[in-house]
């Protein structure tokens, strides 16, 4: 019994851990050495999240066309029939 105790540790471990994951992209640390390099590296974060601030609102949806456009090589879309004025009923169930 005492055998088990650590496989399920490192199981429950292992399983919690990998949640912990960064979802996404990495980013790059920023680097240690070098005035060129770390120049370089602030400057293309500012680039970036100037592309990020101009970047159009995701948010809205694209309008949709009010009609559909005319495929002519693909099937025709037909209106849907109206239901009929009376729907069939079923009948009364039987008392048992």
């Amino acid at each position: 019994m005492n055998s088990r105790a650590p496989v399920i540790f490192v199981l429950a471990a292992t399983l919690a851990l990998a949640g912990c994951a960064k979802v996404g992209t990495l980013d790059q640390p920023a680097p240690l050495f070098g005035e060129k390099a770390k120049a370089r590296y602030h400057a293309e974060k500012a680039a970036e999240a100037a592309a990020k601030t101009a970047k159009t609102d995701d948010s809205e949806p694209e309008p949709l066309p009010d009609v559909a456009p005319q495929n002519p090589s693909g099937p025709s879309v037909e209106p849907v029939a109206p239901p009929a004025a009376e729907a069939p009923t079923l009948p009364p169930a039987s008392p048992q």
